[in-house]
């Protein structure tokens, strides 16, 4: 049985949580807003969920989660509970910040990234159950669920 994990900037408790973010939308804290924007319609399309926006971040590695981990925050394992839980992945993504190019970074650049394209070249994956993700995969994963139950782990 994989495990998932994530690392948070503000600390949990343990115990079970509603995703916030299914009606308050995750705004990115380093993807530019048209590539963010651009590739939540792009996941809406294709899976009928804006993964980007609605989701959980988590990763089965869980030395990936601790680069996610900072001072005060909390390093989680999470459960997964009741239904319609919905994990997209994609093999060949550790993170989704390594398939843009450092150019979409840099402010009034003028540089457009078209992130369609490079999602329609990716092979995302859209899985109900932890254990339907390779147990070599070590990248990241949008966990979209109403729920999930979260253990702090040292």
């Amino acid at each position: 049985m994989n495990n998932l994990y994530r690392g948070t900037s503000h600390f949990f408790k343990d115990g079970i949580y509603q995703n916030e973010n299914i009606n308050r939308p995750r705004e990115p804290k380093t993807t530019p807003k048209y590539i963010h924007k651009a590739a939540d319609a792009w996941f809406k399309e294709k899976f009928g969920i804006y993964a980007r926006s609605q989701t959980i971040f988590c990763t089965p590695c869980r030395n990936h989660a601790e680069i996610h981990f900072e001072a005060g925050g909390s390093l989680l394992e999470i459960s997964l509970t009741g239904k319609n839980n919905a994990l997209i992945y994609c093999p060949d993504v550790n993170d989704f910040l390594d398939i843009i190019p450092a150019e979409a970074f840099q402010h009034n650049n003028g540089f457009n990234f078209d992130i369609t394209k490079k999602l329609d070249e990716l092979n995302y994956k859209l899985v109900s159950r932890v254990d339907e993700i390779p147990s070599s995969f070590t990248g990241e994963v949008m966990l979209f669920c109403e729920e999930y139950k979260v253990k702090n782990v040292d």
